[in-house]
């Protein structure tokens, strides 16, 4: 008799259950979405423009005025938790562009992002993260008292990115987080990314128009089209010969 293989299933640390919304009553933008990320897990979810994805990145941060289905977290329903108390959770949201406060310094940025740690919490965490960006280390020219206004394209993603760490996320969403670079700088950003993975732990659910990185990052990739997950654990090839070719 053949013993039994016991295969290994990795936990669900998200899960979306028939997920409907948009922004106005009565017109879904998303139409029925089931998706669930393991834990240490990667997930892309690519589709053209207008397909719902960055309005899937806000259901799940209850961002969208009208919106139905079930949405767990570590097995705790999310829906009834207001948007800035999520973070708490564990959950982070880099929104597309990377937003930062122009006025402030890079300092007062992130000292924004980790406004509820303590001084010693916020410095021990800083000296962390520090070490995947340039900008924050002091080797680079010391600018912590600039403001991020004078911050390129780059330097504003990377400020961002730290933002969004500080309170070191178990679930982190990207929104997008190439819109707008060089190729160099979108080259540097996935490399940044993968050392955060790999020394975070963290679950990501990416968002993501750049096909050729979403596939070499993430475990797994979902195309969305007109609000629904038209195909679960696409192919490159499977894309490329069907979809971004129209």
């Amino acid at each position: 008799m053949k013993s039994e293989r016991h295969i290994s299933v990795p936990k669900m640390l998200l899960e979306l259950k028939n997920i409907k919304g948009g922004y106005t009553a009565n017109n879904n933008v998303l139409r029925g979405i089931d998706l669930s990320i393991g834990e240490n897990e990667a997930v892309a979810i690519i589709g053209q423009n207008g397909s719902g994805k960055s309005t899937l990145a806000k259901a799940i941060f209850n961002m969208i005025p009208y919106l139905s289905g079930q949405i767990y977290f570590d097995n705790y329903l999310l829906n009834n938790i207001p948007t800035e108390k999520l973070g708490k959770h564990k959950i982070a949201f880099l929104m597309q562009g990377g937003p930062v406060f122009p006025h402030l310094t890079i300092e007062e940025n992130l000292g924004i992002a980790g406004d509820d740690l303590s001084k010693n919490e916020f410095n021990k965490r800083k000296i962390e993260i520090e070490h995947y960006f340039y900008l924050l280390r002091e080797e680079g020219n010391g600018r912590r008292k600039m403001e991020a206004s004078y911050l390129s394209g780059g330097e504003k993603q990377q400020l961002a990115l730290a933002m969004v760490l500080m309170k070191k996320p178990r679930l982190l969403i990207l929104d997008e987080p190439s819109a707008g670079l060089s190729p160099g700088n979108v080259k540097k950003l996935y490399e940044t990314l993968s050392i955060i993975r790999e020394k975070e732990d963290a679950n990501i659910l990416l968002i993501e128009q750049n096909v050729q990185f979403a596939f070499e990052f993430s475990d797994r990739v979902e195309l969305l089209r007109q609000g629904i997950i038209e195909k679960s654990n696409v192919t490159l090839g499977e894309i490329e010969e069907n979809y971004f070719g129209e």
